[in-house]
């Protein structure tokens, strides 16, 4: 799902001069308009990215409850409350787009361009917060190898400052943080199809 997101973030942005004037309402109006069903899209891949994240962190809930019981029920919580401020995020794209370009309002709309990005980085950072909890349960209690729970760790920091990321438009940082999420849920939703059994031996 997040690699189909990148997905759609580049056909939405390809071609745009400029390219990271997110807080620009001309520029962001201009990429709606040439991709209107790119922009749903990733909204609604955003939506179910925010679903799909509790259904992880709920299933390393059960695999470490037992050795590292409120560790893994303050991860569940932090997941949770990015899960709800993401969609608000997500949904708040659908209300911008959609309901202020019809007033052509450019002061309310470039309110509403920091407005989301403000929901989506807090989101992010609580995720942070929960991923870090997940990697330290990790590690001291084993369910996860090794090099995985140092990368949830590196993983769960990067979410936590990645606010600073997109202010300072330090795109660097973003592809760093982007390139440790692909990591973190393609090796987690591998060892997470597989039986516990196996993934314990």
């Amino acid at each position: 799902m997040s690699i189909a997101g990148i997905g759609m973030l580049a056909i939405i942005f390809w071609g745009l001069s400029n390219l990271g004037d997110i807080y620009n309402p001309e520029w962001m109006i201009a990429a709606y308009q040439k991709s209107t069903l790119a922009f749903w899209a990733y909204y609604l891949i955003g939506m179910f990215v925010g679903i799909l994240t509790i259904l992880v962190a709920l299933s390393l809930h059960e695999r470490m409850r037992v050795k590292a019981p409120n560790r893994m029920r303050l991860a569940v919580i932090a997941v949770s409350a990015y899960s709800v401020l993401f969609i608000t995020a997500m949904i708040g794209g659908f209300f911008r787009n959609i309901v202020l370009m019809g007033t052509n309002d450019l002061s309310a709309f470039r309110v509403f361009l920091v407005l989301h990005e403000f929901l989506g980085s807090s989101a992010i950072s609580l995720l942070g917060w929960g991923f870090l909890l997940i990697g330290w349960a990790a590690l001291t209690t084993r369910a996860l190898p090794r090099t995985l729970s140092c990368v949830i760790l590196a993983y769960g920091i990067a979410s936590i400052i990645q606010f600073v990321f997109t202010i300072a438009k330090f795109q660097v940082g973003s592809a760093i943080y982007a390139l440790l999420g692909l990591i973190v849920f393609s090796w987690l939703g591998v060892i997470l199809i597989r039986k516990p059994e196996a993934s314990t031996a």
